[in-house]
């Protein structure tokens, strides 16, 4: 039997699958279990970040907002590397995500009033990301997400759950702060490739970040020849730090 080919933006391919921009979250026994624990989240949040806002660090990419630093996360897992500080920081909500089969990144989100996340596309089709709304301000249009051509709102408790690998933006245009919690879910017909899937884009997110930031490894990078190799070796350094949880 043939198995499924994920879609990896590193090909320099646009996506051109058939996921559907939204999936069905009824299809999820964990989506209830999440729902039914919000106030686990969001109490241990909140509680947390009144010590300290500046947890909340703005997303690395500026250029990804309309506002410079008004897009900010905390994460607790990144493709499958455990952040041990913030986990101890949040033992409940560690607890409660540990029920979620696949799962392979989780962090809080915020996004600052009036700013716009810009159109983009995400690293793979393999996932399923979701939203789970901690604190929405108002309804779209004016707190808003659109996916492709459809958009949808937030809801405190629900979760939403889309295709990344689709052209996808965000905005809120209140005067309130919103908050969610994003997690990114391997879909149950690639659980086989968690490793490789979650290495993969951990090698090209610092091969990329690498080339920017370290003049050698920049040089080096525009050698035809030389750019696939090092590209390898940074999926294979991720590989061995990446646990299938």
């Amino acid at each position: 039997m043939s198995r499924n080919k994920a879609w990896f933006s590193d090909t320099g391919q646009v996506f051109s699958g058939s996921e559907p921009f939204f999936f069905d979250t009824a299809e999820f026994d964990w989506v209830k279990t999440i729902e039914k624990d919000y106030q686990i989240i969001v109490d241990e949040f909140f509680a947390e970040i009144e010590k300290d806002q500046a947890q909340l660090e703005p997303y690395m990419n500026a250029e990804m907002m309309s506002k410079k630093n008004n897009w900010k996360t905390q994460g607790l897992m990144f493709w499958g590397k455990k952040s041990e500080e913030n986990a101890k920081k949040y033992p409940k909500t560690w607890e409660v995500l540990n029920k979620i089969p696949n799962l392979c990144a989780a962090s809080f989100n915020l996004l600052e009033p009036g700013t716009t996340i810009k159109p983009h596309y995400g690293n793979t089709n393999a996932i399923i990301r979701c939203h789970l709304g901690l604190r929405i301000p108002a309804q779209a249009p004016r707190c808003g997400f659109r996916v492709g051509t459809e958009t949808r709102s937030w809801h405190d408790g629900k979760v939403l759950m889309f295709c990344d690998a689709h052209e996808h933006t965000a905005w809120n245009n209140t005067d309130q702060q919103r908050y969610i919690m994003v997690l990114d879910i391997v879909r149950p017909e690639f659980k086989r490739d968690f490793v490789s899937i979650a290495s993969r884009v951990l090698g090209f997110i610092y091969y990329d970040a690498a080339k920017l930031n370290k003049p050698l490894i920049g040089k080096l990078s525009k050698i035809k020849w030389l750019d696939p190799i090092l590209h390898w070796g940074y999926r294979r350094w991720q590989r061995a730090q990446v646990k299938h949880y």
